[in-house]
């Protein structure tokens, strides 16, 4: 008796067999055509497990019968064969692993740990091609100011120090270009001192600020000593800055520029104890109380080289000279000059006393600060920018103020720097805070400048003079220093003397014992109304009409 084993069940040969047969055929039929229905069975949808193995459907009214697997999901055994006529295959069924995913077409490398607190040399030369912008930036401010001399900068011209007497061998444009150089080499000498106590975006944000200042674009374009003692500060506080970690001697090589920088503009010897503070804050947390040593150093190095400066070259002049200008006035128009600078720096030094670091490099390794440090620091920095203005208000002398405010805010922008740096947050997250500081500064500044800026026109005059003086004569005018310069070659400096209003015009006038008088005034003086010792020669109108300035009126001796 033959078995045939379906789905589980068995079934007795008889006389239904060819029918059996007919409806399943051998294997060698049912092989055939189960791979025809494993296609079409592709294609419909499946269930469970019978996706993985194949299955297809059963024939109504049949039990399921189970198919051939794919030639990928299979493997047939030996035949099995019970009884002499019928034979059939026991598939053997294996478990398909999932292909693998692809390789990516490209991998993305690692980002390396970098932030503008460190510096690397990729930071480097960020910062330099930064700074280089900003002083490009300065120059342009400075250059847009033009005119003839000032009365100061034909009188510095024309004196007799040694100093002065090589720079006017460059003439008017060669001194005014070589204050530009001392004056951009003033920002990036600052640049460098904020980097090194705080980090280089502070000191970026400093030497930008301090570039479009008033008092800088002012001094980059006057023919005077005061940028060149700019320069002399601001080495000393990049080299204070420098040695901070170095023994207590290394204060020594800053000496020298504090020293002398007081006798090229009296103004610098205000923030001489600035400096010597400094110089105990910039290295207490690196040598402790071995940082007085350094101080007392420094003070007595400066002050020794004072000492010999002033017996060699005499006081520097005009340091106490009191005068009647409003004090209130006076520290109005400095607020107005250094405000903006000065409100940024206390920020900053609010932030710094109230946070060691930022935060921008958690993993940032090395102690910090302490409070009463980081507070001493910001008040001497902030506290600087009050020196001028203060002084000169007690002393009710305006003169050459919207300069001198600049020495001080010399010291007060790396604190600024530092606040525009907090109020942008870690990794630049509010740069348009930034961005809108410096466009005030900017804004405020070209404007101030340009208001400040205002040399006489005396083009016209000295043209109308050339033809009428010579070295005989006696001269009255109102600038007698700019007649003396831009006549140089055809009279002496002792011919021109200063005009006076009044009685002492008038006693002038009455001796008759000048062969020129050039008066700048909008009226006739009394003295010279219906004079029959003087004639009109020309009266010359400035060609900036509202640059408020009187025009000049030359009268002649008959």
């Amino acid at each position: 008796m033959t078995t045939q084993q379906q789905d589980g069940g068995w079934s007795e040969p008889g006389p239904h067999q060819d029918d059996w047969q007919q409806h399943y055929p051998p294997h060698t039929d049912q092989h055939q055509q189960g791979y025809g229905d494993q296609q079409a069975y592709e294609q419909q949808q499946t269930y469970g497990d019978q996706q993985a193995y194949g299955y297809q459907q059963p024939y109504a009214g049949q039990q399921h019968i189970p198919q051939q697997p794919s030639p990928a999901q299979q493997y047939y055994a030996r035949p099995h064969t019970v009884g002499p006529d019928v034979e059939y295959y026991v598939p053997e069924y294996t478990v398909v692993e999932p292909e693998p995913e692809p390789e990516p077409g490209y991998v993305l490398p690692e980002v390396a740990v970098s932030a503008w607190s460190v510096d690397n040399s990729r930071s480097a030369w960020i910062s330099r091609g930064a700074l280089v912008l900003i002083l490009l930036v300065q120059a342009g401010l400075s250059f847009r100011l033009d005119g003839s001399a000032f009365p100061q900068e034909a009188k510095f011209l024309m004196s007799d120090g040694e100093l002065s007497g090589l720079v006017s061998q460059l003439g008017l444009a060669g001194a005014r270009a070589l204050s530009l150089a001392w004056a951009l080499g003033a920002t990036a000498l600052l640049f460098g001192a904020t980097r090194l106590l705080f980090n280089a975006r502070a000191g970026l944000a400093a030497a930008a600020m301090y570039s479009v200042l008033e008092s800088t674009a002012f001094t980059g374009r006057y023919a005077s000593l005061h940028s060149l003692s700019l320069f002399l500060l601001a080495a000393a506080l990049w080299l204070l800055a420098r040695t901070r970690q170095a023994s207590p001697a290394a204060v020594l090589l800053a000496a020298p520029f504090a020293a002398l920088a007081p006798f090229a503009a009296y103004a610098a010897a205000l923030y001489l104890p600035t400096l010597t503070v400094l110089a105990v804050l910039t290295a207490y947390r690196f040598r402790g109380a071995g940082a007085f040593v350094r101080g007392a150093l420094f003070a007595a190095a400066t002050g020794a080289l004072c000492f010999a400066g002033v017996q060699l070259a005499g006081t520097p002049s005009g340091w106490n000279v009191q005068s009647s200008d409003s004090a209130l006035e006076l520290l109005k128009e400095s607020a107005q000059w250094g405000g903006v600078v000065l409100l940024v720096a206390v920020i900053g030094a609010v932030g710094f006393i109230r946070r060691a670091r930022m935060g921008e490099m958690p993993w940032a390794e090395g102690t910090a600060p302490g409070a009463i440090r980081r507070s001493l620091l910001g008040l001497t920095l902030c506290a600087t920018a009050l020196l001028a203005p203060l002084y000169q208000a007690w002393l009710g002398n305006g003169s050459s103020l919207y300069v001198h405010v600049g020495f001080g805010l010399l010291f007060a922008v790396p604190m600024a720097g530092l606040g525009v740096s907090r109020m942008m947050g870690a990794h630049f997250r509010y740069p348009q805070i930034g961005i809108m500081i410096y466009v005030a500064a900017l804004v405020i500044g070209m404007a101030q400048t340009r208001e400040l800026y205002r040399p006489p026109d005396s083009a016209a005059m000295i043209g109308a003079l050339r033809e009428v003086v010579d070295t005989k004569g006696e001269y009255l005018t109102d600038d007698p220093e700019i007649s003396a310069y831009y006549l140089r070659t055809q009279t002496k400096p002792a011919q021109w003397h200063q005009a006076e209003r009044g009685p002492a015009l008038s006693a002038a006038v009455k001796r008759g014992s000048y062969d020129a008088i050039v008066l700048r005034a909008d009226s006739v003086p009394e003295a010279l109304r219906g004079n029959a010792d003087y004639r009109l020669l020309a009266l010359l109108r400035p060609s900036d009409k509202d640059g408020g300035q009187e025009p000049y009126r030359i009268w002649v001796k008959r």
